[in-house]
């Protein structure tokens, strides 16, 4: 069993603008759809919302909120971090997609970081929480490559948590 957190950042830290990501990057959501298919994915109320409050295909959503009174059709709800944790199931991988508060909860938990790094400033009002970097070991770096349809330099990383 392993927690994955998952997430695309500008380098100046921003990961949402609005309750949305703040550029428009396909070769960074085939990588999501690609390492969170068939797998229980972790998210706040905020990033439900914003995926059109509805579960994406292949996929188990569980939504992670302090409203106790709360529904989402098609998605699990719990309220605490050990509620999400049971979640966990041996052999598998947790994917924890955010938002913001979500990330801050099970950064002490996670066993992986998987991060599109996109290499500029981009204007935002969610950033990432303050992380040690020095707790994770960078085991792999993929350059993205820039195009038309992707238009910035950007790049897929791969953390495993120190022993």
């Amino acid at each position: 069993m392993s927690i994955t957190l998952i997430w695309a950042m500008a380098q100046n830290g921003v990961i949402g603008r609005n309750n949305q990501l703040p550029w428009r990057l396909p070769a960074d959501l085939k990588f999501f759809k690609a390492q969170t298919m068939g797998k229980t994915m972790i998210m706040g109320r905020k990033t439900w919302e914003s995926m059109g409050s509805k579960p994406l295909p292949g996929r188990h959503s569980v939504v992670l909120t302090q409203d106790t009174s709360y529904r989402a059709e098609g998605a699990d709800i719990v309220h605490t971090l050990e509620e999400a944790l049971r979640y966990e199931k041996e052999g598998e991988e947790l994917m924890v997609i955010g938002g913001a508060g979500v990330f801050r909860f099970f950064l002490p938990v996670a066993d992986k970081l998987l991060v599109t790094r996109i290499d500029e400033d981009i204007e935002g009002d969610v950033f990432f929480p303050s992380l040690n970097w020095e707790d994770f070991d960078l085991v792999h770096e993929e350059q993205g490559i820039r195009d038309d349809k992707n238009p910035y330099d950007y790049r897929f990383l791969t953390y495993e948590r120190r022993k």
